[in-house]
């Protein structure tokens, strides 16, 4: 226990910016920081003594949750909402914590933090984003059937070379358009979705077949490790598509190839992709994750690896570039060994 006086830990929650509230196990409040009054609308902190919580909590089923946790002198965290005096209603997470007095738990101590506007403004980008994404891919599809047409009529080399680049080059931006609605969708569940575990060679071997096949480079890879499991799920397969796609489309080998291997170890295994291309300048290892920006110009290179990035990240792993020997790039996804 600390020596020091109550009045230090007194002045502590009335000097603190966030709402904080004492509450009995009755669930009325017994005692209020000044900012829970201005937040909650009410006069003074003084107004806010004696209310019962159900009058500012606009869901009370959690205060049973609540309850619980504190009595085994556990914390809770949680979602919440709140309803002001003047009916408005704030959306943060809360957390409580047990106030022990002479080792029995004698009341609650709770503090929010308001996620209100966040959540606004991240609503708002989603369907900015949905909206934006839907637009853009009718009109492209409607300009690449008129680059069909034309397509058809034109008998110049030059023409027809330029023609191509431009299928290319809109082919490319709803590539773009749907990486953006999976990464879109991938983060709208993240905390939802299922991770299980999966056989991993057996998962990714089709789609490095299907990369031999549609892809113009040489691959070579083990096929091995169907006994391996490892923490993931179905999504893992886009995920090795986007870097293979990417150490085949950046290569300026004359002769491409891409070698995947796998690297068991005890707690996790890691494949490797690896290239014969130009190899990425380690300046630029983590720009190409989207991890961070030069400026608001330079950027990292689209959607794909951010959304390997992501995606690895809500297995509990991790992405990362290496020099290839003697020359070229290899990519590293680790995962959690499952058995």
């Amino acid at each position: 226990m600390s020596d020091l006086p109550p009045e230090i830990y007194e002045s502590v929650f009335y000097s603190i910016e966030n709402p904080a509230l004492v509450i009995d196990f009755d669930f009325r409040i017994s005692d209020a920081n000044a900012a829970a009054a201005d937040f909650l609308r009410y006069e003074d902190r003084e107004a806010l003594i004696g209310i019962p919580v159900p009058e500012i909590l606009v869901d009370d089923a959690i205060l049973e949750d609540v309850a619980e946790q504190v009595t085994r002198g556990e914390q809770w965290v949680g979602e919440c909402e709140l309803l002001t005096a003047d009916n408005r209603v704030f959306y943060g997470r809360g957390s409580a914590v047990p106030i022990v007095v002479d080792g029995e738990t004698s009341a609650i101590a709770g503090v929010f933090t308001d996620l209100t506007e966040r959540r606004r403004h991240t609503r708002a980008l989603r369907i900015l984003n949905r909206v934006l994404r839907h637009n853009i891919r009718n009109d492209i599809n409607v300009v690449l059937g008129h680059v069909e047409q034309l397509a058809a009529q034109v008998d110049d080399d030059t023409a027809k070379e330029s023609v191509s680049k431009i299928r290319e080059r809109l082919g490319g931006v709803i590539d773009t358009a749907d990486t953006a609605r999976d990464l879109e969708h991938l983060l709208n569940t993240q905390e939802r979705a299922v991770v299980s575990t999966i056989p991993l060679a057996e998962t990714l071997r089709p789609v490095i077949e299907r990369a031999d096949r549609e892809l113009d480079a040489h691959f070579e890879y083990a096929d091995a490790l169907d006994e391996i499991h490892v923490v993931a799920n179905d999504t893992v397969r886009r995920v090795l598509w986007e870097v293979l796609e990417n150490a085949v489309e950046h290569n300026t080998s004359p002769d491409p190839v891409v070698e995947v291997s796998f690297d068991v170890h005890d707690e996790a295994v890691v494949v490797g992709v690896a290239d014969n291309g130009p190899g990425i300048f380690e300046s630029r290892r983590e720009m190409i994750f989207g991890r961070e920006e030069i400026d608001q110009v330079h950027h990292g290179n689209g959607f794909s690896l951010f959304f390997v990035d992501q995606v690895m990240k809500t297995y509990g792993g991790d992405v990362w570039v290496e020099d290839n020997d003697p020359h070229g790039a290899v990519f590293k996804l680790q995962f959690t060994r499952a058995w």
